[in-house]
């Protein structure tokens, strides 16, 4: 009877042997989470695995080949044999040969906002033509960060913006969307959808960003325009007061500056006596902050600057980027 309990004991202890060196065989998955092909290959290889890379090149990450997910519908925490092979799907690799813009610290070279607009009238009603023309005042507005949706947030693009107005202003607004056309200027558009154009994205983006860190912003109508523009809109200069600068910066010269707009739509608007500084008329600053980002070559001026949000390959927004 001994001999037999001890035959048992020893076939026990053998079956749970061998079950603990077929434990020994499965692995368990890391989590891969921030690391890149190179970093992958040796967490894997180091836990007996091998492991093959598919790139997802619409997919866009920190870096290049970072981790996305496991293939063969794997998760981190499953178990696998040792030995076997691993799909792991990473992002694609940058061309670190591209470079994309970002806007540049420029020192102000631009108009300054005078105190005596801030007396002149919003508008006036021009008889002759039976509409309101602007009068060159200029008064304070707020600006809620964010994009247009659901009558909230103000940002809509580069050259379109919607702000909470006085509300003699505000009552003369005719467009469903009481946004602000930016005078003597045009960016690229980001809508609506299959109209889209590169340099678009960039100019919103740089809009948006001023006008969520300005200390305050004005708004001044012109004399030499209409009040309201196509689809109701105001027509308006759009001046900031940045942080720690005791003076405001035409956002409207700015833009152009970077090379993210051009001059357009000049109807009049910046080319009379009433909005003028230091003797040169507002269109011309205009035409002199173009002629700048021309020589410069900034923005879409440049032959090297790449739209980040733009797929230069189908020539249309990047899926994975546009916003």
């Amino acid at each position: 009877m001994k001999q037999m309990f001890a035959w048992i004991g020893i076939i026990t202890v053998a079956l749970v042997m061998s079950g603990c060196a077929l434990l020994e065989q499965d692995v368990t998955l890391p989590d891969l989470e921030g690391k890149t092909e190179e970093e992958i290959a040796q967490t894997l290889e180091n836990k007996g695995l091998d492991v093959q890379f598919m790139p997802r090149h619409d997919i866009v990450k920190d870096q290049s080949a970072e981790f996305i997910e496991y293939g063969q519908f794997y998760s981190p925490g499953d178990t696998v044999e040792r030995g076997s092979t691993v799909t792991v799907i990473v992002s694609g690799t940058f061309d670190e040969d591209v470079e994309y813009f970002e806007p540049v610290e420029l020192d102000y070279d631009g108009p300054r906002l005078q105190e005596e607009y801030f007396d002149a009238p919003y508008y006036i009603f021009d008889e002759d033509e039976g509409e309101y023309v602007g009068g060159g005042g200029a008064f304070y507005v707020e600006y809620e960060d964010g994009y247009w949706t659901d009558n909230t947030g103000g940002c809509i693009d580069g050259d379109t913006t919607v702000f909470t107005y006085p509300s003699d202003i505000y009552t003369r607004i005719e467009s469903n969307t009481p946004s602000v056309r930016y005078l003597n200027l045009d960016t690229p558009e980001t809508w609506p959808p299959g109209e889209e154009e590169e340099w678009g994205q960039p100019a919103t983006q740089y809009v948006c960003d001023v006008l969520s860190e300005a200390e305050s912003v004005v708004l001044q109508t012109d004399p030499g325009d209409n009040l309201l523009g196509r689809y109701g809109r105001l027509l308006a200069w759009v001046w900031v007061q940045m942080p720690q600068e005791e003076e405001y910066e035409l956002l409207n010269y700015n833009i152009v500056r970077q090379g993210l707009g051009v001059v357009a739509y000049e109807y009049g608007a910046g080319t009379t006596e009433d909005t003028m500084y230091d003797g040169v008329p507002y269109n011309e600053w205009m035409h002199n902050a173009e002629t700048f980002a021309e020589e410069e070559n900034r923005g879409m001026h440049s032959e090297v600057l790449h739209d980040y949000y733009w797929d230069y390959d189908n020539d249309a927004p990047h899926p994975i980027r546009w916003p």
